[in-house]
C-alpha cells in the first residue's frame, strides 16, 4: 500500500458540524459506481474502468488521487516513441555503453554494440517491461532520457493530465513522479488507438530475432492476465493486452483491456497501488473483478423498436382513418447498466413535420423525429414512420380540391373581377340608358 499518500485521519467528533463534516469525507471514499452494483474493489490506491465503444468510464475509486504510477509509466514512452518513430519502425539503433549505465531494474540485458530494431524494442519494452529497451528508446528518439521525458510531460499536457508529472521513461520509483488512474487510462485510451499496439502487448511471449551479438531470445509477458510465465493464478482469456509492474514503494499496477466477446464491448481497467495481502496481488484481483462485474452489469439496452407505437398524427382526405400511427424506424441500444430501469431511466420527446397528414400515405412513411434522452444525456435519435398506409377518399379529395381552388388567389382575383366588371357593367348599362333617354326627350 501507498503510504506517502494514504493516511488515517480520527478526528474527535466536538460538534454537530464537524461529525456532518467527517460523514461527507467518509462518503467521498467510497468507490462509486455507475450501475446499483460494485465490483468490490480493495486493497488499492486508486482504480477506474473504461469502455471503449461508448467513451464512458463506468467506475471510478478514487481514481483523481495522486499516486505512483510503476510501470504504466511505459505506456506514456510508448507514446512518446511512437511520435518519433510511428512511421519508421524498422529504423536501426545500436546499444551504447550510456544507454546501458543509464539503466536499472528490469532489464533484457542488451550488449553494448547491439544493433536492434525500434520495433524490436518497443516489443520487448511494452511485453517484458523491459527497462534497457525504454532508455534505449528514448535516447534514440530525443537524445537524452531528460529530453524524453520532457516530452512525456509535454504530451500529458496534450492531453490533459493535470494530476500527472514524469521524472523518467521507465516507472523506476521517484517520489517526485506520480499520476491519477484517470490519467493512466487516458493515456492507455490513447495507446489503444494506436495500429498494432493491442497486437504486442497481447503476446505472451514475444520472440527477438538473432541480433549481430546475441541469439534469438524469448521475451516472455509480464502481464498475468495476458501469461502465466511469471504467475499462473491470474490467466484471463477475456484479457487482450496493456500494461503490468510493480515497485516496492508504489505497489502493483496495471493497465488492462479485456473483451467481452458475447456483447460486443471492449473495457480498460486500472488499478494503481495494489496491495499483496494474503497471497494474493490486488491488481490482478480489482482488475479481474471489474472485467467480471463489466460483463455482467452493464450492456446494450433496446429502448426504441420498430414495433413500438410513439404518438399519432391527423390524417386529412380519407373516410376511413382520422389519424395514423408513427413508430420508430429502427430500432435503438443504449449502453446501461443491467438494473437500471428503463421506465424512469430513459425519456423520449418527438416532433412532427407537419400537423396532419394528407391521405393517401404509405407504410413506412418519414413524418418526424424521436429523440432518447438518458438522464441528461442525449443518446440518440430516431425518424419516425407511419406504421400503416391509409387509401385516399377520392370524394373527399375533390371536395378538397374545389376548397383549394376557392382559396387560392387565382379564385379571389377572378371573383374580384367579376365582380368589378358587374359593377362596370351596371354603371355603364345606367349611363347609356339615361343618355338614350335624354336623347329620346330632346326629340320630343
Amino acid at each position: 500500500m501507498n503510504m506517502n499518500y494514504r493516511s488515517d485521519k480520527t478526528k474527535t467528533i466536538r460538534s454537530v458540524a464537524a461529525g456532518l463534516l467527517c460523514l461527507v469525507l467518509l462518503l467521498l471514499a467510497v468507490p462509486v459506481s455507475a450501475a446499483g452494483s460494485d465490483p468490490g474493489v480493495e486493497h488499492c490506491t486508486s482504480a477506474c474502468l473504461y469502455n471503449f465503444e461508448n467513451r464512458k468510464t463506468i467506475y471510478e475509486y478514487k481514481s483523481h488521487d495522486r499516486c505512483f504510477p510503476g510501470s504504466t509509466v511505459k505506456l506514456m514512452a510508448a507514446l512518446v516513441a511512437w511520435d518519433e518513430f510511428g512511421r519508421k519502425l524498422d529504423t536501426e539503433i545500436t546499444v551504447t555503453g550510456g544507454m546501458l549505465a543509464e539503466t536499472s531494474g528490469n532489464s533484457i540485458d542488451f550488449f553494448e554494440g547491439e544493433i536492434l530494431t525500434v520495433e524490436q524494442l518497443l516489443n520487448c519494452m511494452l511485453v517484458n517491461s523491459a527497462n534497457d529497451a525504454a532508455v534505449i528508446l528514448a535516447i534514440a528518439a530525443a537524445g537524452s532520457t531528460e529530453e524524453f521525458v520532457a516530452r512525456m510531460n509535454r504530451k500529458a499536457e496534450t492531453l490533459g493530465l493535470w494530476g500527472t508529472v514524469y521524472t523518467n521513461c521507465t516507472g523506476m520509483h521517484d517520489p517526485k513522479m506520480v499520476t491519477t488512474a484517470a490519467d493512466t487510462a487516458q493515456v492507455a485510451i490513447a495507446c489503444y488507438e494506436i495500429p498494432g499496439f493491442i497486437d504486442i502487448t497481447s503476446q505472451q511471449k514475444y520472440v527477438l530475432p538473432a541480433t549481430n551479438k546475441s541469439p534469438e531470445r524469448e521475451i516472455f509477458n509480464r502481464n498475468a492476465l495476458i501469461s502465466k510465465y511469471y504467475n499462473a493464478g491470474y490467466y484471463t482469456e477475456s484479457a487482450i493486452g496493456m500494461n503490468a509492474g510493480a515497485t516496492p514503494q508504489g505497489g502493483y499496477s496495471l493497465a488492462a483491456v479485456a473483451r467481452d466477446n458475447e456483447n460486443d464491448l471492449t473495457y480498460l481497467a486500472v488499478v494503481l497501488g495494489g496491495d499483496e495481502a494474503d497471497g494474493a496481488v490486488y491488481s490482478y484481483v480489482n482488475g479481474r473483478r471489474m472485467f467480471d462485474w463489466a460483463f455482467t452489469a452493464w450492456g446494450y439496452r433496446p429502448v426504441l423498436q420498430t414495433s413500438q407505437v410513439m404518438c399519432e398524427i391527423p390524417v386529412k382526405l380519407s373516410s376511413t382513418a382520422d389519424y395514423v400511427t408513427l413508430a420508430p424506424k429502427e430500432t435503438m441500444s443504449v449502453f446501461l447498466p443491467a438494473d437500471v430501469d428503463l421506465k424512469t431511466a430513459v425519456t423520449y420527446s418527438w416532433h412532427t413535420f407537419e400537423d396532419s397528414l394528407d391521405a393517401p400515405i404509405e407504410a413506412g412513411t418519414e413524418a418526424g423525429t424521436i429523440t432518447v434522452v438518458n438522464g441528461s444525456e442525449i443518446v440518440g435519435t430516431c425518424p419516425l414512420v407511419t406504421t400503416v398506409s391509409v387509401q385516399r377518399s377520392e370524394f373527399l379529395y375533390f371536395l378538397n380540391r374545389i376548397e383549394q381552388f376557392t382559396m387560392s388567389r387565382f379564385f379571389r382575383a377572378t371573383v374580384i373581377s367579376a365582380v368589378i366588371l358587374a359593377i362596370l357593367y351596371v354603371f355603364i348599362t345606367a349611363f347609356m340608358r339615361e343618355k338614350r333617354i335624354r336623347r329620346m326627350s330632346g326629340r320630343r
